[in-house]
């Protein structure tokens, strides 16, 4: 706005035509989210998310909000060091693919958590905004769906479906930062607490209908073909194909839903805070 005030309504309409046909009405980006980074040097340091886990999320990946509330400035600082840390940003210090996916999912997880607290203050924000709105990461201008295709990426389907999240409809967030060390290795169990928890992996035994999380369903077809070669017969379905990597309360939820109908769950589930 240039701060001209227009005497007449025709003059104003004249004005944003012309404007329109030079092409000042395209849409406008969304400004990303940012943080001051003067001064900050790249390290792969996740103290501040380690504080920031330990003090706000609860049991299942549940995000307290009130408690969060009292972390903002410790979430921010780590936002700020991630923002000039990454595998372009600082290739020096992701060496191998572990150390890079750690990177990914404890990037993830932080910034899940902060749009997560920015949607909560924002009425007029949709569904969508944790997916989309913009932020800066590793040197660049990224979104979660721009880590997303990363994690998607890898050989492993897991690595996906995997990743930390604040809604329901994806695995929760961790207790503590990943590591390098042992990233890969949490794959089964994380897989295993998606496939476990009913708030996450949805069986409606009224409607006899099973609504499988979209970040596995996508999937479904490269599981059902995994367990047609490991021996499991071709009569597989999603749910009789999902049942060797179940584990405990999962494996018994599974069996007990065999025959249901697999249906896709909702894009946007419900976001897992108190």
């Amino acid at each position: 706005m240039s701060g001209r005030i227009f005497k007449s309504a025709g003059v104003a309409g004249a004005a944003l035509l012309a404007a329109c046909w030079g092409g000042a009405c395209a849409p406008k980006a969304i400004e990303p989210v940012r943080f001051d980074t003067a001064g900050l040097r790249a390290a792969a340091d996740y103290t501040h998310l380690a504080y920031v886990l330990k003090h706000s999320v609860t049991g299942g990946g549940v995000l307290n909000r009130r408690k969060l509330a009292d972390c903002t400035g410790r979430l921010d600082a780590q936002l700020a060091l991630l923002a000039v840390t990454g595998p372009t940003a600082s290739p020096e210090l992701f060496g191998g693919k572990d150390e890079s996916l750690a990177y990914w999912y404890n990037a993830r997880a932080a910034w899940a958590i902060k749009l997560a607290s920015l949607l909560a203050k924002d009425q007029q924000a949709g569904p969508d905004l944790l997916e989309d709105k913009p932020f800066i990461l590793d040197g660049r201008t990224m979104t979660l769906r721009d880590i997303d295709a990363i994690l998607a990426s890898d050989a492993d389907w897991r690595v996906l479906a995997a990743g930390p999240d604040v809604r329901f409809s994806r695995a929760p967030l961790p207790a503590q930062p990943f590591r390098p060390a042992d990233v890969r290795g949490q794959l089964p169990a994380r897989l295993n607490n998606l496939l476990a928890d009913p708030m996450r992996f949805v069986i409606d035994v009224e409607r006899r209908e099973i609504r499988v999380p979209p970040v596995l369903w996508q999937f479904r077809g490269r599981i059902m073909e995994e367990y047609r070669k490991a021996g499991g017969g071709e009569g597989a379905t999603c749910i009789t194909a999902l049942l060797p990597l179940a584990r405990g309360r999962a494996t018994g939820r599974l069996q007990d839903a065999i025959g249901y109908a697999a249906v896709a769950g909702p894009a946007y589930g419900e976001i897992a805070a108190e």
